[in-house]
């Protein structure tokens, strides 16, 4: 569901904001199109052009018909979309049996139907626990912003053409189905990140021997970030108007603590200096000195983030066995 695609937006900024916006997303708008919705409220309230609007991004796609939690990342936090894009996510949705389309969502024409219908609420309960259970290799949709050779495949697909894709081994954390009444089946989940829930939906129904598609989706975390303290475009566009900024915000998260789902390390001002003079010697003792994260993530093992004075200079990132600066803040 969660495909790598991040969008941005160039511009020039005061230097004071940075950080993101916890938008809880309404349907039929893309991820993008929050992005341009926000940029316009920005542009309007300072009386600006786009050039001198602040860079924006996001922290994950999500969906024109799916709806929750979007981080929007706003002026340097940017560059901290990939930290993102790699987190947890967390969703509840409704799974509709009996017929599929291509996509996999409603969006799409059916192309196909089937009289097996799977015969109780007991029944998906227990094929959720073992779909759990066992490795799960997913292969991407055509409908995706998933990229061969610098192009989207939706982009292929909507040409009619179609292409191999290579599995990818998702993570369910948490699926659970809550309810079933009328074909439907209400269900939470919590994977690992690039797993597509419209594709989930429809290799959960074939090991019941049925077909389906994903009639609704809500995400309700990214990583550590939660949908409840987001709030829709509507509700920041009127704080805007109201004359509060978006640093000023209850669904406003500073820059320096975007990171705290990671393991953290301080380093001192001599240490601070090295780093940002690309002095990788010092990196040892910095991480020596690594804590737990101040709130729990599962994928931050791999990267520390570096801070100073309790801002945030630099993230730390091991690959193959060995430890090396992945990105310094000047």
């Amino acid at each position: 569901m969660n495909g790598p695609m991040n969008a941005l937006v160039n511009g020039a900024m005061d230097s004071a904001v940075h950080g993101a916006l916890l938008v809880n997303k309404h349907d039929g708008v893309t991820s993008f199109g929050i992005i341009e919705l926000l940029q316009r409220e920005w542009m309007e309230r300072h009386g600006c052009k786009k050039r001198d609007a602040p860079k924006l991004g996001h922290g994950g796609t999500l969906d024109p018909f799916a709806t929750g939690l979007l981080i929007v990342l706003v002026g340097r936090a940017v560059k901290l979309a990939q930290y993102f894009l790699g987190a947890t996510k967390g969703y509840e949705g409704v799974i509709r049996f009996g017929e599929t389309s291509v996509a996999g969502d409603p969006t799409g024409l059916i192309s196909e139907k089937s009289d097996c219908i799977p015969e109780s609420l007991s029944v998906l309960q227990d094929m959720a626990t073992r779909f759990k259970a066992q490795p799960y290799l997913q292969t991407p949709p055509m409908h995706s912003a998933k990229k061969k050779n610098g192009k989207p495949l939706y982009e292929l697909a909507r040409a009619g053409i179609e292409i191999e894709r290579e599995p990818k081994l998702c993570h369910l954390y948490q699926f659970d189905v809550l309810s079933y009444e009328h074909a439907r089946a209400g269900f939470r989940l919590k994977c690992s990140s690039g797993t597509y829930v419209r594709t989930l939906a429809q290799d959960y129904a074939r090991l019941l021997g049925s077909v389906a598609l994903l009639e609704s989706l809500h995400r309700t975390s990214s990583g550590i970030f939660r949908v409840e303290k987001a709030r829709t475009v509507q509700e920041i566009c009127e704080a805007g108007a109201s004359g509060k900024k978006w640093d000023q915000l209850d669904c406003w998260i500073p820059f320096d603590k975007l990171l705290n789902g990671y393991s953290r390390a301080e380093a001192t001002e001599s240490e601070r200096l090295s780093l940002t003079q690309g002095q990788q010697a010092v990196l040892f003792d910095i991480l020596k000195r690594t804590q737990p994260p101040e709130h729990s993530g599962e994928e931050t093992q791999d990267c520390v983030a570096i801070y100073s004075a309790q801002s945030l200079i630099a993230i730390a990132r091991r690959e193959e066995g060995a430890w090396g600066l992945d990105r310094v803040f000047t």
